[in-house]
């Protein structure tokens, strides 16, 4: 709770405010303290701003250069797209093929005979179902099987209802219901067709526990009896077909129009009337390009990094008090806290180290991939910049890239993809072997990096006693709880001494006028 002071009656001083401009004077300590405090704060946010570009980095080569496939890049080409398209994956090699389309493959279609009395508010109770019913459904699949489900119908059941559960079953087909020819319609969301099927039906009602709608209501026909002779088996649809071609002389079918043979993924479009060629290769240019946005991922980072540590420190721009703020504009205020800000890490030595070992990681030998072998990026033609002020920033000979890839492109995706490990001598504990790719080796410092600077400014999720810069600021903010205390006591002390200035003047003031009246009073 404030105190109300008024002080000056008796002297006709402005003891407010001399009071005031004396602790302006005994706050400056303060003032330092919120200062220091604030760098810290700043300090903070900038070592968590490197650890986000650097947990970036990280994902960045988890998503696009971890797998080998992620860098080994293949391509297809169709000489007829119209009728047969292709794509290469990583598993493919280099070959010339050549294809003719016999058949498209198509799903299985089923119509149903007309619902004479159908109305849309009529029940299934209307079209003649006179109890509950669950009828068991088998459906052909993508993966070449049948599967089955019991479907419920009520009596209540109106035809939307029954399309509605027939869309939304596990069978994965389709129900539709025309109004104008009053028939229903069910076909497969899989094309194909296997021999397996009863009576090669690919959507099929085997049995029910009560009437059968699709017989009784729908009147589609009972095509077949079961495996025991004993049950009917009502077809919904069929006539889906496989897909039939020729692949280099050798006839074969598929379920589906897409599918997988060697490595290349064929798109049946058409019927051929000739032979399309297929050619499968090395995408040389995509190789290059995949290349080329990681050492610009590299060159981003790292170019961050060395701006942190090289950036100019101010020392004419400590941090604002916030008496200096009041008397300054938005613009000015951000124009000084932008230098205020700069160099918080300039020279650091987490950072420093970091990118001495991500040079090492990069210029190092890969280990374990053989003789007279690419196992080095130099050897890829990618190198350092002439301009020491890029300090490591990388650049491509694309040539030398290329012919290396052209060469022994395996050994290229190893020197960055290769999953390794270090070996130390148990003498010297000198590394003797390092078979990391480049891009495991930059992970580890990542992560090694990311780890120490959490030690030194925490995440989010950390208390301040779990970094040492929350330490620091912890102590600082006791600091400035004791130091506040401090200037109570000191501003008490100045209206103490002031208030008993106060009361001698008062008092001298009476004692003069006593004095004054007395001489008065004497003279007449």
């Amino acid at each position: 709770m404030s105190t109300m002071r008024i002080g000056g009656l008796a002297s006709g001083m402005d003891i407010d405010k001399i009071v005031g401009d004396l602790m302006k004077a005994e706050r400056i300590p303060l003032n330092r303290l919120y200062q220091k405090k604030q760098v810290f704060e700043w300090q903070r946010d900038a070592y968590r701003d490197v650890n986000k570009k650097l947990a970036d980095f990280d994902t960045y080569l988890s998503n696009h250069f971890m797998l080998s496939s992620n860098l080994y890049k293949k391509t297809a080409i169709s000489s007829n797209e119209s009728a047969v398209s292709v794509k290469a994956l990583s598993s493919s090699y280099d070959s010339t093929n050549t294809i003719e389309v016999a058949r498209l493959a198509k799903a299985a279609t089923g119509v149903s005979a007309e619902v004479s009395d159908y109305t849309s508010e009529a029940t299934l109770a209307d079209l003649g179902l006179t109890g509950d019913t669950t009828v068991t459904i088998f459906a052909l699949q993508a993966n070449g099987t049948y599967k089955q489900e019991d479907i419920a119908f009520k009596t209540t059941d109106k035809v939307s209802d029954v399309v509605k559960k027939l869309n939304q079953s596990s069978l994965n087909i389709n129900a539709v219901f025309d109004e104008k020819s009053k028939k229903l319609g069910i076909s497969t969301r899989t094309t194909g067709t296997l021999d397996t099927g009863i009576n090669k039906a690919e959507v099929y009602v085997q049995s029910a526990t009560g009437e059968d709608i699709f017989s009784t209501i729908f009147g589609f026909q009972k095509t077949a009896k079961d495996e025991s002779g004993t049950v009917d088996v009502i077809t919904l649809a069929d006539g889906g077909e496989n897909a039939s071609f020729t692949l280099n002389g050798l006839e074969m079918e598929r379920q589906t129009n897409t599918f997988t043979i060697n490595g290349i993924e064929y798109t049946l479009k058409a019927v051929t009337t000739a032979p399309v060629t297929v050619t499968s290769s090395i995408d040389i240019d995509g190789m290059i390009g995949k290349i080329e946005e990681f050492v610009n991922k590299y060159n981003e980072l790292i170019t961050s990094l060395n701006d942190k540590i090289r950036e100019k420190k101010y020392r004419d721009y400590p941090p604002l008090t916030e008496e200096q703020k009041k008397e300054m504009s938005e613009k000015q205020i951000e124009l000084w806290e932008e230098k205020a800000k700069s160099g918080l890490l300039r020279g650091d030595s987490i950072i420093s180290s970091t990118l001495s070992q991500l040079r090492r990681d990069l210029y190092g030998k890969v280990d374990g991939l053989g003789s007279d072998v690419v196992d080095t990026i130099f050897e890829l033609g990618i190198t350092t910049t002439n301009n020491i002020v890029n300090n490591g920033v990388l650049t491509i000979d694309k040539e030398k890239l290329r012919k290396a890839l052209e060469t022994d492109p395996d050994k290229v995706v190893k020197t960055f993809t290769q999953i390794g490990s270090i070996t130390k001598d148990s003498g010297t504990n000198q590394v003797v072997s390092d078979t990391r790719g480049i891009v495991q080796r930059l992970r580890d410092t990542v992560k090694k990096t990311i780890v120490n600077i959490e030690k030194k400014a925490g995440k989010p999720t950390y208390t301040e006693n779990q970094y040492s810069l929350g330490v620091q600021l912890k102590n600082v903010d006791k600091q400035i709880f004791d130091f506040q205390r401090r200037l109570q006591d000191i501003e008490t002390r100045y209206w103490r001494q002031f208030s008993m200035m106060e009361k001698a003047i008062s008092k001298g003031n009476q004692q003069s006028a006593w004095l004054m009246g007395q001489f008065g009073g004497g003279m007449s």
